[in-house]
């Protein structure tokens, strides 16, 4: 489908805010992935004090809520179609709008 020069830019702009949001997506996963390892206590199976038992369902709700979220963000605007694993694709496979 042939868009206008208008729907065009909103579609780049679009994808540009959503790449922004999936590339800051990494930060709360990269920090607690530091906090596990840097303030680890092996022999009282603690995290910054914090059982475990507690920290290890944290993390992983945590995880499973950011691959959610990206499967939900991480769609063309034009289409809605899922990008795939790429970061920076240069245009939908679906639809071939162009996203940057």
């Amino acid at each position: 489908m042939e868009y206008v020069v208008e729907q065009s830019t909103k579609f780049k702009q679009e994808f540009a805010t959503r790449r922004k949001r999936q590339i800051l997506l990494v930060v709360p996963i990269l920090a607690a992935m530091l906090a596990f390892t840097l303030f680890e206590d092996k022999a009282a199976q603690t995290v910054m004090g914090i059982p475990m038992a507690v920290m290890g369902p944290v993390f992983a709700v945590l995880v499973v809520g950011a691959i959610g979220y990206s499967f939900v963000n991480w769609r063309c605007p034009a289409c809605r179609a899922y990008l795939g694993k790429r970061l920076g694709p240069q245009f939908c496979a679906r639809c071939g709008v162009a996203l940057q």
